[in-house]
């Protein structure tokens, strides 16, 4: 550790002492101390203390490991979906939704990028919102970003890869797992030419006896997609462990073949080169039905 003491237009310095939890700096006018706490930072002049903390996104808990074990401890986030007694409208608008508490996906360490690194959050966002019922979970998704570039299924084929070419556009990736249930996967692209979603199975992931219907819209800063989810084994049995759950937006522009860069609302980082539609089920959250 470097600590130094710069005194601009102020009482002269006498001394300064620095150990690993404080810092005493001593001046003609007297001696304030720094300490580190818990929660930030305090400052105590004299008779006064000031505290310096506030809200922080929190961080994904890491360990230590043991010898032979991995290198990190990942603990999955928890989303909460609210339960609703009337379906949302599912028209690209948030009506029916709580819009308390959503997941936001606006931080460097969600994003994974390819040439170019995350824009930050201006540039590219998202929040989402979640509730239930016993049919179907619903999902509304706001997205900020200019320039949106939606390919069509219509399109000429890309032939670049072994997935799906609506990759390779501005949409949305969801993964959702049930006890005893295989894991669902949809790639969802707004149609450029309606409101409607255009909806693919995610590679090796289930698609047998999912139904996914919902609807798109411009917004102000970017776009707005809410869909609702009908899957076996929905809604899981009270006794069951939280379903687990991914959300996923890719990012595209104009003139581009591939994909930019994606927003990962597990995390993870790292690249978007080759990753195609393959996300790790060991990375997904948990959902927590209230």
């Amino acid at each position: 550790r470097f600590a130094t003491v710069l005194g601009f237009d102020a009482p002269a310095l006498t001394a300064a002492r620095f150990t690993p939890g404080e810092i005493v700096v001593e001046t003609v006018a007297g001696t304030v101390v720094h300490r580190q706490s818990s929660e930030g930072w305090e400052v105590e002049d004299g008779g006064a203390r000031v505290s310096l903390r506030g809200l922080r996104r929190q961080a994904l808990a890491v360990e230590l490991p043991a010898v032979g074990q991995a290198l990190f401890k990942y603990t999955p986030p928890e989303a909460i979906a609210n339960h609703v007694a009337e379906p949302p409208a599912l028209d690209g608008t948030l009506t029916g939704f709580v819009q308390d508490d959503p997941l936001s996906l606006d931080h460097d360490d969600q994003y994974r990028r390819s040439e170019t690194a995350f824009p930050g959050p201006e540039a590219f966002a998202a929040r989402a919102w979640l509730a239930w019922d016993e049919p179907a979970l619903f999902v509304a998704v706001a997205v900020t970003k200019g320039d949106l570039t939606f390919r069509s299924v219509a399109g000429t084929p890309l032939r670049l890869d072994n997935e799906p070419d609506l990759i390779h556009s501005d949409g949305l990736q969801l993964y959702l797992q049930t006890e005893g249930q295989p894991r669902l996967g949809v790639l969802v692209v707004p149609d450029p030419d309606s409101s409607a979603l255009q909806v693919h199975s995610v590679s090796g992931n289930s698609a047998v006896g999912v139904a996914v219907r919902g609807a798109w819209r411009r917004s102000a800063d970017g776009y707005v997609v809410t869909l609702g989810i009908s899957s076996p084994g929905w809604p899981p049995a009270a006794n069951d462990p939280a379903p687990r759950f991914d959300l996923i937006v890719n990012e595209m522009r104009p003139g581009r073949a591939r994909r930019l860069g994606q927003l990962v609302w597990t995390g993870g980082g790292g690249w978007v080169y080759l990753r195609g539609d393959r996300q790790d089920p060991a990375r997904a959250g948990r959902l927590l039905l209230s």
